[in-house]
């Protein structure tokens, strides 16, 4: 069996909802398109997410942003009037650095990305090098034997790889010759967002540069972002998160949505983002084909909830 289509909030009556807000402890929510639009919030959303909190809800932040540190995005929520503990904000970058810790990591990292992803490694003393523009000009050749040196690649225990608006071959080229010449060398990816869609254009995402180089060196990266579920497996073991219990928010059927059916969460999807309602459309076309992008709930906006309640 499949779901044809989510639940709608607001056609539940008084009692529907009740029980449907007694139904879980524990809330995720996605942050861009769900709580703000470029660090102004959504109106109404952070009432909602007061009421939840005043409701005894342990809530969470879970973003997929890999160009702002953990303390930026808490900043950003802040100033956006999200009460929210920085240690409750789950980001890519900040997992990346966890993950390389536990492993006692002394190497240098690559970093095809943003700078947030340097600062946080020179936090906590990991040397990194890679932001900002890396052109090639001139000769291939030349190039080659300027910057690409065996000595430097086992010196390389990483590469990271995020969104980077200035990605280049150059860039490519230096991390195809660091994973290839050093198969212990770790490969990971703040996460694997396709696109980016707004009202005016599409950006290509994190996964449009990555496969490239997945390509060149036969292998896949470790990513850290939503759907995988292994961002959610360390708050779950803990048993500070029951997935039958939680509830996910997001506003990505393919992203968000499949995320917290990974992790055998409840799912709601906001129609708040700039491609939800379009995606979620498409994807009811083909329901048994798309049964895990499909949200238990749906809601218009996520500060609809003070009003159905």
């Amino acid at each position: 069996m499949y779901k044809q289509k989510p639940k709608n909030l607001v056609n539940l009556t008084k009692t529907e909802m009740a029980n449907w807000l007694n139904s879980f402890d524990t809330v995720l929510t996605d942050c861009d398109g769900v709580l703000w639009h470029e660090g102004v919030a959504i109106d109404g959303v952070p009432a909602a997410i007061s009421l939840l909190k005043t409701l005894g809800k342990e809530v969470y932040f879970v973003t997929n942003n890999g160009i702002k540190t953990r303390h930026d995005i808490w900043k950003t929520a802040m100033g956006a009037g999200f009460d929210v503990p920085e240690t409750r904000i789950i980001a890519p970058i900040s997992g990346i650095v966890e993950y390389l810790q536990a492993r006692d990591f002394r190497k240098k990292v690559y970093i095809i990305g943003a700078e947030a992803v340097r600062t946080e490694l020179t936090a906590v003393g990991i040397e990194s090098f890679g932001p900002g523009p890396d052109v090639l000009a001139g000769k291939l050749s030349d190039y080659i034997a300027q910057h690409v040196h065996d000595t430097e690649a086992h010196e390389v225990g990483a590469v990271v790889v995020g969104f980077d608006e200035h990605f280049s071959f150059a860039k490519m080229l230096k991390a195809c010759h660091y994973l290839s010449t050093n198969p212990d060398c770790l490969f990971m990816s703040t996460n694997f967002d396709h696109v980016h869609r707004y009202p005016a254009f599409s950006v290509p995402g994190t996964r449009a540069l990555l496969v490239a180089l997945e390509t060149c060196v036969g292998r896949s990266a470790l990513q850290f972002g939503k759907p995988n579920a292994e961002i959610c497996a360390e708050l779950i073991k803990s048993g500070r998160v029951v997935p039958a219990r939680t509830l996910m928010i997001g506003d990505v059927c393919k992203v968000d949505i499949l995320f917290g059916h990974n992790c055998g969460l409840q799912t709601l999807l906001v129609g708040t983002g700039f491609n939800s309602v379009y995606e979620l459309n498409e994807i009811l076309q083909n329901p048994s084909e798309n049964v895990r992008y499909i949200p238990d709930f749906f809601v218009p906006s996520l500060g609809d909830i003070t009003k159905l309640v």
